[in-house]
């Protein structure tokens, strides 16, 4: 006979007032939720770090990988339902319509039931159905003592009661939508997007020397390599990106985005420091890199990941570019050889870093690079 305590008398709506209900210990059931709980960690653990996560991407291994985690996320709601029942359990005040649950795939059927798309009309219908899996669903909840759709119900809002606290799974989730997106975008093959490699960010955040309080402004951001290592920093870093499937990546993780492209915005010397991995197609870098300075303030730094075509080419713009830099003292560090082939996509571009400090007093007109040259959108760029 099922065992009805006070506070189950009660409206659903009351559930989650302070209500103290008579207490019924059961330390043996505790036990076995526990036991149970304990038992999901090792799966977990392996469902969330695939081996085949490891290996270079594919859209395929991508999609394997991601089946995995999302796998591990839902076990790992599970496990934590198992642990705050046990927990109940032992204080003696798990609902009655929850205390007979003695099995993960009861759980998993309520878990199933309990997304944003099933509702009540989805769960009477469930409890109604004569054949397929949820007529196997129901006679697990029903082993349960939950044989009615409204005791399904109830046990649904306990449940979410339960998992309240439980946030890091939706976190996880939405860090797993991100990582999507982003692969998504490597895929599309969009222009110039090649995201910046681990050691290079680590080079680049080495020369920022970023200090709390700085305005840092990330121009080509896209889908935000250089825009986390400046949060992380502690700063908020300022963002353009000319693309809408970046910008949707950048939106998605909280970057504050200005405008969607610099080199048609003018420029303000506002900002610190300027962290930049520009697009290389035609030479563009050498043009973000010029621009991007007249946005510096005095003794402001600019750090730029470049192609070494300025370096390898003799055209009147690249020698102009070499004078420039030549002119404002900048470091050219030579990156690594093969260095994006670490890159979420791939190239093997030879590239350089450029660190760049802009004078407090511009002296000459070289320095302030006055320069004519045709941008992209053909236009002449004033410098």
């Amino acid at each position: 006979m099922q065992q009805l305590e006070l506070w189950d008398l009660l409206p659903l709506e009351h559930c989650s007032q302070d209500i103290k209900p008579l207490l019924f210990p059961n330390p043996r059931q505790a036990q076995k939720l526990r036991s149970l709980a304990d038992g999901m960690s090792d799966a977990i653990a392996t469902k969330k770090n695939p081996p085949i996560a490891s290996l270079s991407s594919s859209r395929r291994r991508a999609r394997i990988a991601d089946s995995h985690i999302c796998e591990a996320l839902r076990l790992e709601q599970i496990q934590f339902w198992l642990y705050a029942l046990a927990d109940r359990a032992e204080r003696g005040d798990c609902p009655s319509v929850l205390a007979k649950i003695s099995t993960k795939s009861q759980l998993e059927v309520l878990a199933a039931m309990s997304k944003d798309s099933w509702g009540e009309k989805d769960i009477f219908q469930a409890f109604c159905s004569v054949d397929g899996w949820y007529r196997d669903w129901v006679k697990k909840l029903s082993l349960a003592g939950i044989r009615t759709p409204k005791e399904c119900i109830k046990a649904i809002a306990f449940l979410k009661e339960l998992g309240a606290g439980h946030c890091r799974t939706v976190q996880e989730f939405e860090a797993l939508e991100i990582a999507k997106l982003k692969r998504e975008a490597v895929w599309q093959g969009i222009p110039d997007y090649f995201p910046t490699p681990k050691h290079l960010l680590d080079r680049m955040m080495h020369f920022a020397q970023l200090q709390p309080g700085m305005q840092v402004l990330e121009p080509s951001a896209g889908s935000g390599s250089i825009a986390e290592r400046i949060t992380e920093a502690g700063i908020q870093p300022d963002c353009f990106e000319l693309s809408p499937t970046l910008r949707e990546i950048l939106v998605r993780q909280g970057f504050k985005l200005i405008d969607d492209d610099f080199m048609a915005t003018t420029p303000k010397p506002i900002y610190d420091r300027v962290l930049m991995n520009p697009p290389f197609g035609k030479g563009m870098d050498s043009y973000h890199v010029e621009r991007t300075f007249e946005w510096l303030n005095p003794r402001g730094r600019l750090i730029s990941i470049v192609s070494c075509s300025y370096i390898n080419y003799s055209s009147q713009k690249y020698q102009r570019f070499r004078s420039w830099l030549k002119l404002l003292g900048a470091m050219e560090l030579e990156n690594p050889s093969g260095s994006f082939l670490k890159s979420e996509r791939r190239t093997n571009v030879e590239t350089r870093m450029l660190v760049i400090d802009k004078p407090l007093l511009m002296r000459s007109r070289a320095v302030r690079g006055v320069m004519y040259e045709e941008n992209r959108h053909g236009h002449s760029l004033h410098f």
